[in-house]
């Protein structure tokens, strides 16, 4: 059993680190449906390893040898597909769904 990251009740998910993916329940059908987990990027690890380590944009750029438009670019684009808002909220995610 972990925390919901999500802000409404009812959020009820089976989870393995074997499987690729996972059931979550939905209270108004009633039933399970299976899911597929999402599969990071190797940049996409790279990154969220870095700000694990505390680093800001423009220091993971720099270790990356990119500009800090690309980390930015994405970043924007792993929070549209784990549905975050922002870096502390995909770090969540990152650790309750175990993705590295």
């Amino acid at each position: 059993m972990s925390y919901s990251l999500n802000r409404t009740a009812g959020n009820i998910r089976i989870i393995s680190n074997t499987s690729e993916s996972y059931w979550k329940y939905n209270l108004f059908t009633g039933k399970w449906t299976e899911e597929c987990k999402v599969t990071l990027k190797i940049r996409e690890i790279e990154i969220i390893r870095l700000y694990f380590q505390g680093l800001k944009i423009e220091e993971i750029a720099e270790q990356l040898f990119v500009l800090p438009s690309t980390i930015k670019f994405h970043r924007s684009k792993l929070f549209e597909r784990i549905g975050v808002k922002n870096i502390i909220e995909a770090i969540s995610y990152v650790i309750t769904n175990n993705l590295i």
